[in-house]
Order: structure tokens, then sequence, then C-alpha cells
């Protein structure tokens, strides 16, 4: 009897503080003769688990006239949906170049910059997504390939995308194209490049086999995207922009996604 009462009074308390902060939920129920989870929660238009998770409820059938229920509100339900779920997969985001390190310079475009904007955009979207990300710079600094690469290996489950622009002394050329090493490589190279250019709307380089250093030092999976020629006059114009760069980044996002979803 007294355990009982004990058990009644710590449900009274536990209910008082779920009302005292009750506007991260909603309306109160009082519950009815021949009432149950589901009448009530499609009464109020919220799932069955939605409202049994507000009263933290376990089993459905233990409903007692005259109980007391929180009804979460749409917007909390909306909340935890939204939620993203955590990816196991690690990617590990490459901006090449930085610092004294320019890369290709044309028409005052530094390389370096887009390559980190680009990134930055990368990162987000991941994050977004489930992921964990891994920068090997956040700023205009030097990092060396060694570097870059003994970072990258830290990581197991990860994958490496080093984001960069191209150039050529033929300044006709232009297009987007992405290098790989590995037989994942390839199929990773292939999902970015495919995005590339649905996304940028540009020439199709294709994938190319490469033995870079950061293809070839890192112990995991890992591709180089190059996502434009900065020096094409008329491709430059277009990689300057925050719509190219975001539309880069989606792309880059979705190759991942995609080799995620297969391996």
């Amino acid at each position: 009897m007294i355990q009982r009462e004990g058990y009644r009074v710590i449900q009274a308390l536990v209910f008082a503080f779920l009302l005292s902060i009750g506007g991260a939920f909603g309306a109160t129920h009082t519950v009815l003769k021949s009432e149950t989870f589901y009448s009530i929660a499609k009464k109020y238009g919220v799932s069955l688990s939605s409202l049994m998770a507000a009263n933290d409820v376990k089993d459905p059938r233990l409903l007692q006239i005259g109980q007391k229920l929180i009804i979460p509100t749409s917007s909390s339900v909306e909340s935890a949906r939204t939620q993203p779920q955590k990816k196991s997969l690690r990617i590990v985001i490459d901006p090449g170049h930085g610092g004294k390190d320019r890369g290709a310079v044309w028409g005052g475009v530094k390389e370096s910059d887009l390559n980190l904007k680009v990134a930055l955009k990368v990162e987000k979207d991941l994050k977004a997504r489930g992921y964990t990300v891994i920068m090997t710079r956040r700023s205009d600094v030097f990092v060396s390939l060694e570097q870059r690469a003994k970072l990258a290996n830290r990581y197991s489950n990860s994958i490496v995308v080093s984001i960069h622009f191209n150039a050529s002394t033929y300044t006709s050329v232009r297009g987007a194209e992405t290098y790989y090493a590995g037989t994942k490589g390839k199929y990773l190279a292939q999902s970015i490049q495919k995005e590339m250019v649905k996304n940028l709307k540009v020439r199709d380089r294709g994938i190319i086999h490469r033995k870079f250093s950061i293809l070839r030092q890192t112990a995991y999976t890992a591709v180089l995207a190059e996502c434009g020629f900065i020096s094409n006059s008329y491709e430059r114009s277009r990689c300057v922009t925050s719509s190219y760069q975001s539309a880069a980044a989606r792309a880059i996002v979705a190759g991942i996604e995609r080799y995620d979803r297969t391996y």
C-alpha cells in the first residue's frame, strides 16, 4: 500500500514537471471512458508514437479513465521528424591549396579561395544530413599534402573529397572532371561527376585515374573534384558566384550520399 502511494506521488510529480514545460508540447487531455491512445491521437491530429513518447508511456494498454495526457504540438512533432539520423560514414573534406599555396590564379581569382568557399558549403550541407565532417582547413592557411593525408587517416570508415578548381594554358578548355584511385574511388568519382555535370550545366570531362598525393597517401576511399576552369573567362565568371558554388556543393553532397547508399 505504501509502495503504491509512493508511486502515485512520483507519478504526480513527474506530470507536474511535464506541465511546467508544457509550452514545448501543447494542450492536456483528461482520458474519458472508452478512449484509447489511438482515438486520442486521432482526435488531436498527432501520431500515436509521438503521443506515447510525450507522456513516457511504453504500453498503450495502461491508459486509465481520468488520466491526464500531454498532447504534443505539431511543431514539436515536426522537429522530431526533421532531426537528421546520425550517419556512420565520416567525410573528410579537403579544400585544396591555401595560405602561401594559392593554386591557380586567373583574372584576379585565387583557386584556394574558391575551394574553401565550396568546401564550407559542403560541410554545412553534410552536417545537416547527419554526417560527421572533418575539414583539413577552415581558413586561408597552408596545410601540406602530407598533413592532409595524415589527418584523413585518423578516421576509420571515412572517405576523402578534395575540392579544386581547374586551369589550363588553353583558355578555351572548360568543364568539370573528377580524379580517383581504387575501385570504390571510381564509383565515388562517377557519382560526384554525374551530379556536377547535371547541377552546374558544364561540359563533362569525365573521371580520370591518377595517383595524386591526396589520393595515393590516404588509407580510405578518396577523390579529387575539379569544379570548373577559372582559366576560361566565361566559366570563371560563373565560378565566382555564390549560386555556382552552392550548386557545386550540392553536387558533391549528392554524389557522397549515392556512394553511402551503395557502400
